[in-house]
C-alpha cells in the first residue's frame, strides 16, 4: 500500500487555486480545519512567518489570510508556532507501535512520524513476522496515532537466515540475506540498519555490510548504523560506516554519534570525517538525542565469545567459574579494543555512572557487597543475561557542537512507553520539546540540571532539524514541510513554554506547551490531551510520494 496523496484532497488543492468572491459563497464549509494567526516555521530553516492555514482531506491546500474562511473547525494559534510535525529518525518502539498505539509519550511530544527498526533489530524478519506485509497489516488494522517508517534490521536478518552463531555468513547464506533485503524493500522497508556494537552484528565483516548495502543502493534506500564502536574504536568504527557507503553507493545515517565515554573532548573529529566525505560525493549524515544520559544493554561489557549464542550464551560464560573470569579479565585488561562505554567505565571507576531502575551500578554493588563487575554479573544472570542501563557517559560541551552542527539531526533513541511502568531514559518522554527548552531558549531546569540549557539553535533551525531534514534524508516528497499540497501533519506549541518535564529519576511526565498536534489532517492532540484518534499511516517505501 503507497500513501499516495488523496485524489480528493487534490481536486481541493484545484479548487481552492481558483478566483473565489467570497469563501462563504459555496455550500459548506470549503476546508475541514483552518489554523488563524500562527507564526508559521515551514520547517526549512527559514525565518517564520504570519500566516493562515486550511486543511481539506488531510492535506494543507491553501496558505494566507483565511480569516474570513468557513471551516468545520477553526483554531486560534495566537502566539503560537505553527510547525511541521516532528520526525524522530531513531525510535525502537518495533513491539510497541502494536500493544501501545496511542503512543501518548511521542504524540505528545509534536511526533508525529516515528522510524522504527534501528540498531541492527526489527521485528521482520522472523519467524513471527516472515514479511512487513502481515507485519504493517496488524497495524493498520488497529491503527496507530503516529505514521510509522520501518528499517530492516541487519542483526535480526543475520539471526534469521543463520541463527544466533558468531561467524560470517557462508557464501549461500550471504546470497539468501542479499535476495531477504531485495524482497523486504519491496514490500516496502525504506532501508536497513545495522547494530555493530552488539551481537550478532559485531560477527559481521565490512565486505558483508557492502553486499547488502548495494541491494540498498539499487533501491535508493537508506543504510543507518550504530557503528561498531563507540569507546576505544570510535574513529575506526566512524570510517567504516564511510567505507560501507563510499563502495556501496547507498546514502548513510550514522545513528547517535555524540562522543561517549572515553572520547570526550573528540566531538569534531567525526564530524570533519562526515564534511570530508560529503566533499566527495557521500550523502552521510548524523544525528544525536539531546541528554547527556544515553541507554544501552549491560551485556554490552561482555567478550565478543561470551555473546555468541544470544542468552543462553551469556548465562553460560557467567555460571562456569573459568569463563567467567575471562569476562572480569576482559573488562579490566582489554580496554583498547573495547567497543562500548559500558566496560570502560567501569574499569575506569566510574560505575555510579551507570544506572539500573534508577539506581546507579555503584549503590547497588555496595547493597550486595562485592564489586560492579561481580554485581553487574549477578543482575545479567538473573535477568536472562540482558538488562537495559542508563549511562552518563555523554559530555555536554561535545554535545553542543554535535547539536549546532547543520548535518546533525534530532532523534530520541527512545521507544513507546506505558505510563508509569518502569525506569526508562527520559528522552522517550521529552527529547523534542527539550530541544527548545534548553538549546535555543538557553534554559536549565533546577529538576534536570545534568542537561543545562545554552542558546546555540534558532527557532528555525531547531524546527528544520526535525521535519524537513529528517524528511529529506528518508525521500519523503510530502511531508516535513508546509507547503501546500503536503500532508497535514502539524505541530502548534508555545515558543516561550514548550518544555521537557521528565526527569532521570521521574520520567513518565509529559511535556507542557504543545497544545495541539494533528496528524493526517486530524486533531489528535487537542488542547493538550489526547482525543484518542489513529490516524497515522504506514508511510511505506518513503522512496515514493508518499
Amino acid at each position: 500500500m503507497w500513501t499516495h496523496p488523496n485524489p480528493a484532497a487534490i481536486l481541493s488543492c484545484l479548487f481552492l487555486s481558483l478566483p473565489l468572491n467570497a469563501y462563504g459563497q459555496t455550500e459548506g464549509p470549503i476546508f475541514d480545519l483552518v489554523i488563524n494567526n500562527g507564526r508559521i516555521v515551514d520547517g526549512t530553516g527559514n525565518p517564520w512567518f504570519p500566516g493562515d492555514l486550511g486543511v481539506k482531506d488531510g492535506m494543507i491546500v491553501k496558505l494566507g489570510d483565511l480569516s474570513d474562511a468557513a471551516a468545520e473547525r477553526t483554531i486560534d494559534a495566537t502566539g503560537h508556532v505553527v510547525s511541521p510535525g516532528f520526525i524522530d529518525i531513531h525510535n525502537h518502539s518495533d513491539r510497541q507501535v502494536l500493544t501501545n498505539p496511542k503512543a501518548e509519550n511521542y504524540i505528545r511530544q509534536g511526533v508525529t512520524t516515528i522510524v522504527i527498526g534501528n540498531c541492527g533489530r526489527s521485528v521482520v524478519p522472523s519467524e513471527e513476522y516472515p514479511t512487513f506485509t502481515k507485519y504493517f497489516g496488524e497495524i493498520e488494522r488497529q491503527g496507530i496515532s503516529v505514521n510509522v517508517v520501518a528499517l530492516i534490521g541487519h542483526g535480526s536478518l543475520r539471526e534469521y537466515v543463520m541463527g544466533p552463531v558468531g561467524r560470517l555468513p557462508a557464501p549461500e547464506e550471504m546470497s539468501q540475506m542479499e535476495r531477504l533485503v531485495d524482497r523486504l524493500l519491496q514490500e516496502g522497508a525504506t532501508g536497513m540498519s545495522t547494530g555493530l556494537g552488539y551481537a550478532p552484528g559485531i560477527y559481521s565483516d565490512t565486505d558483508e555490510l557492502v553486499a547488502l548495502s548495494k541491494v540498498l543502493a539499487r533501491h535508493d534506500a537508506l543504510y543507518t548504523s550504530h557503528i561498531r564502536g563507540d569507546a576505544a574504536t570510535w574513529r575506526p568504527a566512524i570510517e567504516e560506516a564511510i567505507e560501507i557507503g563510499t563502495r556501496s553507493g547507498a546514502a548513510v545515517q550514522i545513528s547517535h554519534m555524540e562522543s561517549h565515554y572515553p572520547n570526550w573532548g573528540a566531538q569534531r573529529i567525526p564530524l570533519r570525517l562526515i564534511e570530508e566525505a560529503r566533499s566527495r560525493g557521500l550523502d552521510v549524515t548524523t544525528d544525536v538525542p539531546p541528554l547527556v544520559r544515553g541507554a544501552t544493554g549491560l551485556q554490552t561489557m561482555l567478550p565478543n565469545d561470551a555473546l555468541d549464542g544470544g542468552s543462553e550464551s551469556i548465562m553460560e560464560y557467567l555460571s562456569d567459574p573459568a569463563k567467567r573470569a575471562a569476562c572480569r579479565r576482559h573488562v579490566f585488561e582489554e580496554k583498547e579494543i573495547h567497543n562500548t562505554p559500558v566496560p570502560t567505565l567501569i574499569a575506569d571507576g566510574f560505575a555510579d555512572h551507570i544506572f539500573i531502575e534508577g539506581k546507579s551500578l555503584d549503590e547497588i554493588a555496595t547493597e550486595r557487597g562485592v564489586d560492579a563487575v561481580e554485581a553487574a554479573f549477578d543482575i545479567l544472570l538473573e535477568n536472562g543475561g540482558r538488562v537495559g542501563v542508563v549511562l552518563q557517559h555523554h559530555y555536554e560541551p561535545d554535545l553542543r557542537i554535535l547539536v549546532a552542527s547543520p548535518l546533525v539531526m534530532i532523534e530520541s533513541d527512545g521507544s513507546i512507553q506505558t505510563f508509569g511502568e518502569g525506569v526508562p531514559n527520559p528522552r522517550s518522554y521529552g527529547a523534542f520539546p527539550l530541544v527548545f527548552r534548553k538549546y535555543v531558549r538557553g534554559e536549565t531546569r533546577a529538576e534536570a540540571p545534568e542537561d543545562a540549557g545554552m542558546k546555540i539553535l534558532s527557532l528555525e533551525e531547531a524546527v528544520r532539524k526535525m521535519t524537513s531534514f529528517p524528511a529529506q534524508k528518508l525521500n519523503m516528497r510530502n511531508r516535513g514541510m508546509i507547503r501546500e499540497s503536503m500532508v497535514a501533519d502539524l505541530v502548534i506549541f508555545d515558543p516561550d513554554t514548550i518544555s521537557d518535564r521528565c526527569t532521570y529519576t521521574n520520567p513518565h511526565q509529559y511535556p507542557v506547551g504543545i497544545p495541539y498536534v494533528i496528524v493526517g489532517g486530524e486533531v489528535v492532540v487537542d488542547e493538550s490531551r489526547h482525543t484518542g484518534l489513529l490516524t497515522g499511516r504506514i508511510l511505506e517505501s518513503t522512496r515514493s510520494n508518499n
